[in-house]
């Protein structure tokens, strides 16, 4: 039987493997984090935000810190930014998730 953080493990894998598998339309796109508001971070996909959200804790993370990939607070990060960005749509994903994160 696979334990919840095992599944939790492997639908971050898949995403990460489907980030990659993407149509030929979508290379090169890039995501100015700054410049995207929090309505349009609540827009994208799952996928999307997941991949957003994992980048948003790296660039968080102290100068020190090891490398590591925390899957329950990856997921408590998501939900905390995205009822954020709920409440106030027209902040910028940046600012947002320095205020969640940063708590």
């Amino acid at each position: 039987m696979v334990s919840a953080m095992q599944w939790t493990a492997l639908s971050f894998g898949s995403l990460l493997l489907l980030s990659q598998a993407q149509e030929p339309t979508q290379e090169g796109k890039l995501i100015h984090l700054a410049e995207i508001s929090c309505k349009t971070f609540t827009e994208f996909t799952q996928q999307e935000q997941a991949i957003i959200i994992s980048w948003l804790q790296g660039y968080n993370l102290p100068e020190k810190a090891p490398a590591v990939i925390d899957l329950e607070k990856l997921s408590s990060d998501k939900a905390k930014l995205t009822e954020h960005c709920t409440e106030k749509p027209d902040d910028d994903v940046m600012t947002a998730a320095e205020a969640v994160m940063g708590q």
